[in-house]
């Protein structure tokens, strides 16, 4: 851990300057920034990310100094949630996939903004035929909720998937906030 003044990088020793990202760093990465977040806010940065020495990145830190309390203020107490919307497969048959995509994006535009009021911001998320958007003809967003108000904004995804039984609703969560997080490293 690398410390100026009332801020902390989590950092691990690596032997090159820019390291390969396997699968297990992967999740090496995610749970060292789920203890801290269990804790404390948290500001993920992209797994990989390199600093050629301790100095260099305490002259980040000191030069970031303002910034990184604002933003650690911003998501302290909040936790990300993301929902995933998809047609379920009974529901659409000879459909074809681009007329069901568009389809999705509307139906899923108009449940994500009755969950934006619960929530302090929103992001959409692109498909990445991932854990994000396990579909191609699937809408996700993220959400940063108060994490006192988890439960109310979990209802309010279940109210909405029952306004339309033909949809399939996904809420996983709560994450550290890591598509509310951007960062700047120069070259």
């Amino acid at each position: 851990m690398v410390t100026f003044r009332d801020l902390a990088a989590l950092t691990a020793d690596t032997p090159s300057a820019r390291p390969s990202v396997a699968p297990g760093d992967l999740d090496a990465h995610r749970a060292a920034v789920a203890a801290a977040f269990a804790h404390h806010p948290v500001l993920p940065a992209p797994p990989g990310t390199v600093f050629r020495t301790g100095d260099s990145l305490m002259r980040w830190l000191e030069l970031h100094y303002v910034t990184l309390r604002d933003a650690l203020s911003f998501v302290e107490g909040r936790a990300e949630a993301r929902v995933h919307v998809a047609r379920r497969a009974s529901d659409a048959p000879g459909r074809q996939t681009e007329e069901l995509a568009v389809d999705i994006d509307v139906v899923a535009g108009d449940a994500f903004r009755v969950l934006r009021r619960h929530a302090v911001a929103s992001v959409a998320l692109r498909s990445t035929g991932n854990e994000s958007a396990p579909d191609d003809a699937a809408a996700s967003a993220a959400f940063l909720v108060e994490r006192d108000r988890w439960r109310t904004f979990a209802d309010v995804v279940a109210e909405e998937a029952r306004r339309d039984p033909g949809l399939l609703f996904r809420l996983t969560g709560p994450w550290p906030p890591y598509d509310f997080v951007s960062m700047e490293f120069g070259g």
